[in-house]
């Protein structure tokens, strides 16, 4: 059932937290500032409409608009059971959340694992290799190792060889012994 005091105090948590006063979220949403006052008392509930608008403005969806309890956003492991697994890993590329890849890798399913290795290959997330590498099975690491040897990511092979084995040296140095 939904619990009109919970959302109330939901939609106004998320409006304090972004230091909007009640007639500026009104003017945002092009309704008055009673309409927003009637939501945060729980009087009143926003039009679908306005909720498509809320969710926009505050970054959030439907779903989490519409829950009676709020999942942490320090809680990474939570996140991916209370909402789309999908819509956790777009937000955690974006930097919308607050966490290390290295923290979170185990979390992730193989397919999941495989996106963040693509972004990281391709310049969308910023993560030190020489700290992810020991966090990759053999199939992620040898994606990480044939980027870096065309030069799709920036760094050092020496910097890196001594992480590596003999079978993935010669992958990143073409069988020479440069290493």
């Amino acid at each position: 059932m939904i619990n009109l005091v919970e959302i109330g105090k939901y939609i106004a948590e998320l409006r304090t937290s972004n230091k909007l006063s009640q007639q500026e979220l009104a003017e945002k949403l092009y309704v008055t500032h009673q309409a927003v006052s009637k939501w945060e008392k729980g009087k009143g509930m926003p039009s679908i409409e306005i909720m498509v608008s809320l969710t926009k403005l505050f970054n959030i969806t439907i779903d989490q608009l519409l829950r009676t309890t709020v999942v942490s956003l320090n809680d990474f492991e939570k996140l991916l059971t209370a909402y789309p697994r999908s819509y956790i890993i777009n937000q955690l590329i974006q930097g919308k959340l607050d966490f290390k890849i290295i923290d979170v890798l185990y979390l992730l399913n193989s397919e999941e694992r495989e996106i963040i290795i693509s972004h990281i290959i391709n310049h969308h997330l910023d993560v030190n290799i020489v700290d992810l590498l020991p966090y990759l099975n053999k199939l992620e690491r040898t994606r990480i190792i044939k980027a870096i040897k065309s030069k799709k990511l920036d760094i050092s092979k020496r910097e890196i060889s001594y992480m590596l084995t003999i079978n993935e040296k010669n992958i990143l140095f073409g069988g020479k012994n440069e290493y």
